[in-house]
């Protein structure tokens, strides 16, 4: 078995309305949604060559803007904070096209020093999206404070290829790239967007521990 902490970062996709919606309105472009991840990643030897994996992590990017085509009464900005979070939860195999290490004799193991990998990967992914701080009411065009909040899961599927770097029988550095497909319907005061894109490339380093 293997227990790895890993962080890194993620390329967010943005490829639904409500994003659309984001940037036209307020100063926000797509890059402000990418976010840095942690998580951890358990890993039971099936076989050789193959690895059952149960992983989660933990993802958020907050944002301050503004609308970009309003001001207020002083020729201020009326401005407010856009945030995304997301856990993902999966399951899945790694496969190992050669061999990870060597016996020697009945009780000694030798690791290979890098030991390349392919991943897939299902599960659930949940998220936050809201918005609070000023707004302008489009039909009156009175400034308020608001807070606008959607909360959903949606389903996740994952692939992924990467390296472990063996430091010695017990400790190991691991290099990975993932992508997430992933969508979930939106809730709450963002119903009408239907649904929002939760895809993205995940650039991830880890340190694992093997028991």
């Amino acid at each position: 078995m293997t227990l790895k902490f890993e962080s890194g970062y993620v390329f967010q996709g943005t490829n639904s309305d409500i994003f659309d919606f984001v940037v036209e309105q307020h100063t926000l472009g797509p890059q402000d949604f990418q976010a840095p991840y942690f998580g951890a990643e358990l890993g039971f030897r099936a076989t050789e060559k193959v690895d059952l994996t149960l992983a989660f992590g933990f993802q958020e990017t907050s944002k301050h803007s503004e609308f970009r085509d309003w001001v207020d009464e002083d020729d201020l900005p009326i401005t407010q904070v856009t945030g995304l979070s997301q856990i993902p939860f999966a399951v899945g195999t790694k496969i190992y096209p050669f061999s990870r290490g060597r016996s020697i004799g009945s009780f000694a193991w030798v690791p290979r020093m890098v030991a390349p990998f392919i991943g897939l990967s299902t599960g659930l992914v949940s998220y936050t999206f809201e918005q609070f701080g000023d707004f302008v009411d489009q039909d009156t065009f009175d400034i308020f404070y608001g807070d606008f909040l959607s909360e959903n899961v949606g389903w996740l599927t994952r692939a992924s290829a990467g390296m472990n770097v063996s430091v010695g029988p017990r400790f190991l550095f691991s290099l990975e790239g993932r992508y997430n497909w992933a969508r979930a319907k939106m809730d709450g005061d963002y119903y009408d967007f239907g649904r929002i894109d939760l895809d993205g490339f995940q650039l991830i380093g880890g340190l694992a521990v093997r028991f």
